[in-house]
């Protein structure tokens, strides 16, 4: 018999997004190195009001019931909105989002995004 490779986290992960549409087993996130990013983790952007920071994750499938979108760590997630035009960004692709978390007149927490660059990762 001839032996199979075990398939690789970046198989999984490609083969859920293109029979699911979205992944089940492997977050997007995982495949990144971690020196991929230096930024602030989404569950800790209440202790950075106001203050412009960079945050990563990947664009959530959903509406957001207005304007931006759901930016999700694997932890927790956050509405961004973006200056101007809302661009078209393919969900589950990793993103580097700089921008400040504000809070909104009801209290919820909400990034304001002024500029994004989508993040590769060797699969």
């Amino acid at each position: 018999t001839t032996a199979v490779a075990p398939e690789t986290i970046a198989d999984k992960l490609a083969w859920e997004k293109h029979l699911l549409g979205y992944p089940v087993s492997v977050h997007p996130l995982d495949l990144l190195p971690d020196e991929a990013f230096d930024g602030v983790l989404l569950r800790d952007l209440p202790d950075h009001l106001g203050q412009r920071v960079t945050v990563i994750g990947v664009r959530l499938p959903g509406w957001t019931g207005g304007k931006g979108f759901f930016l999700g760590d694997g932890d927790t997630f956050i509405n961004v909105k973006m200056r101007g035009k809302k661009p078209k960004i393919q969900v589950w692709e990793p993103m580097q989002v700089n921008g400040r978390c504000l809070r909104d007149e009801w209290g919820g927490l909400w990034f304001q995004a002024e500029s994004y660059q989508m993040v590769n990762y060797e699969g």
